[in-house]
């Protein structure tokens, strides 16, 4: 028993260590900005909460089946992206995008380029993990990239916040936009604290012409065992006279879509979360149904599904939530694109004859 106790103990102090010393896991925040933190409503005994009740477990779903091969969780073969070409992507007096895979993506908003999630590793975990590595092709090549305006972020977990494009983007990004607590991460992996704006819900910078507006979602964040709810999780609007954008970021579905659609709707575009969901978790990720559900209270003009099409992170078959999606929009009279990864939309000219790309 004494043996037992001492192999315990030396493996927990290996963990702390490898945790310690590894980068991946950013910073955490200090004991002034938690005191600065505890000023605001949706913050209580030392983490951020949701505006409504959330159980982050509500099913059972043995650990043991999220790391199983199964053929249908991940494409029989790479998808293949459109390239972007960024010379030819910046363009004034209009709004075009092109999504990244997953839950990121490149805006062009009259010659202002914003990345949103811009998660363009292999892996989305701390350390390489067969199934949870990237199945689609990156559009985008770093090298290609001169500098980007403005890049944000709605939480720090690993599908979205990647060490690795940070250390690589870095360099070539004016501002960063990012929900209390995350702008750690980025200065413990070398971003100047000069050019982070971090922002708590219902807060908002004008940045030029845009307004970056900071806004509820219903999920969780943390980067290790240590550290859970200690930064805050967002969504975004993203707002000018080209258009209004919704970007959900992860969230379940929840009484802040209504109320965002009154205050800031009507949206030309909503980017939702769709995909990865489980009954074990339904409070922090939606189904298929409601994302579209989430779209109407958005008073959407077009809804996009995202957080698929690059990670297996559920038990569902890959391409699921764009069926399921496509099944409820047209049940609710919800338009909705699905665009290539890369493939470049132009706000003011959306061809939503939904080209089955994935069925190949």
């Amino acid at each position: 028993m004494v043996i037992l106790t001492y192999i315990i103990l030396g493996l927990s102090s290996l963990v702390v260590a490898f945790i310690n010393l590894s980068p991946q896991f950013g910073a955490n925040p200090d004991n002034e900005q938690k005191q600065y933190y505890s000023s605001f409503s949706n913050y209580n005994n030392n983490e951020f909460n949701n505006l409504e009740e959330t159980v982050m477990v509500t099913g059972e779903m043995p650990m043991s089946d999220f790391f199983v091969r199964d053929s249908n969780r991940t494409p029989e073969a790479s998808i293949v992206s459109q390239d972007i070409d960024i010379n030819k992507f910046k363009n004034n007096n209009i709004i075009n995008f092109s999504w990244l895979g997953h839950s990121g993506f490149i805006f062009n908003i009259n010659g202002t380029l914003i990345m949103l999630d811009p998660m363009l590793g292999e892996h989305a975990s701390p350390v390489p993990i067969p199934t949870l590595k990237r199945y689609s092709e990156i559009p985008l090549s770093f090298e290609n990239i001169e500098m980007i305006d403005a890049v944000i972020f709605s939480h720090d977990h690993y599908d979205h916040l990647d060490y690795p494009t940070i250390k690589k983007l870095s360099n070539k990004v004016k501002r960063f936009f990012v929900p209390l607590g995350l702008g750690n991460h980025l200065e413990s992996w070398g971003v100047d604290s000069d050019i982070i704006t971090e922002l708590n819900w219902n807060q908002s910078f004008q940045f030029g012409e845009i307004n970056f507006i900071c806004l509820p979602s219903r999920h969780f964040s943390g980067r290790g065992p240590f550290n859970r709810n200690s930064t805050l999780w967002a969504s975004w609007a993203i707002i000018s006279s080209f258009g209004k954008i919704y970007f959900s970021g992860d969230s379940g579905y929840g009484k802040h879509f209504k109320d965002v659609g009154e205050e800031h709707g009507p949206f030309d575009i909503v980017l939702i979360d769709s995909g990865q969901y489980n009954e074990a978790w339904r409070h922090s990720h939606m189904f298929p149904e409601e994302a579209v559900l989430a779209a109407k209270d958005l008073k959407a003009k077009y809804f996009m599904p995202i957080h698929w099409g690059a990670f297996t992170l559920s038990t569902h078959a890959w391409n699921e939530p764009i069926n399921q999606s496509i099944f409820y929009a047209k049940k609710y009279n919800q338009h909705i694109i699905a665009p290539e990864i890369g493939e470049v939309v132009f706000l003011n000219n959306i061809n939503d004859d939904v080209k089955q790309w994935w069925i190949r």
